[in-house]
């Protein structure tokens, strides 16, 4: 009978962080591109909703899909049993998958957690902003330390993730020939 109180309060305690736990996928772009730099990298990073502030990113899979441009120099940063940063096939990874060991409890407990990184480029520096998404998510699993269990977000509690890479022109030429009548001008006002 001690056994059976012990197993109901563990799953009274686990019961909250289910139903209000939802995940996704953080995207994010070191710069903004321009000619000068025609190149940025993209994080992607596992976030979850947690109010007890005890589950820890167990493991997860995506694609990544850039609205154009090229990845390349995948880098693999949680890269726990079974992980791989994907394959990149001009504007998308395939494959990506991270993991970490939960036990022995990780410490300190990151979230968002940062997962893998790739390197964006284009040659097109057309004013845009190039949409980032992530697709073919199959599982995204959460561990709670407290109950050693696992919590499965997809498909229920998950929503992909999303991002902007933003595109800036090279300054037109007439731009760049104005500037001096613009100065000739303030000169007669002063």
């Amino acid at each position: 009978m001690k056994n059976a109180k012990i197993s109901l309060t563990i799953a009274f305690l686990a019961a909250p962080a289910l139903a209000q736990t939802n995940g996704t996928f953080v995207l994010s772009s070191s710069n903004t591109i321009s000619p000068p730099s025609p190149m940025t990298t993209i994080s992607i990073w596992a976030a979850w909703d947690d109010p007890s502030g005890e589950l820890i990113f167990s493991a997860g899979n995506y694609d990544l899909t850039a609205g154009d441009g090229v990845f390349s120099n995948p880098v693999n940063v949680l890269n726990g049993p079974a992980s791989s940063a994907g394959m990149t096939n001009g504007n998308v990874i395939s494959g990506g998958v991270n993991s970490q060991i939960l036990y022995p409890f990780p410490t300190p407990v990151f979230n968002p957690i940062l997962l893998a990184r790739y390197d964006w480029t284009t040659a097109d520096f057309t004013a845009r902003a190039v949409d980032l998404l992530t697709s073919n998510t199959s599982f995204f699993v959460l561990g709670d330390w407290r109950t050693v269990s696992f919590i499965e977000l997809f498909p229920i509690r998950f929503t992909p993730g999303s991002g902007v890479i933003n595109v800036v022109p090279a300054p037109a030429a007439w731009v760049v020939l104005a500037l001096p009548l613009v100065a000739c001008t303030r000169r007669r006002r002063a």
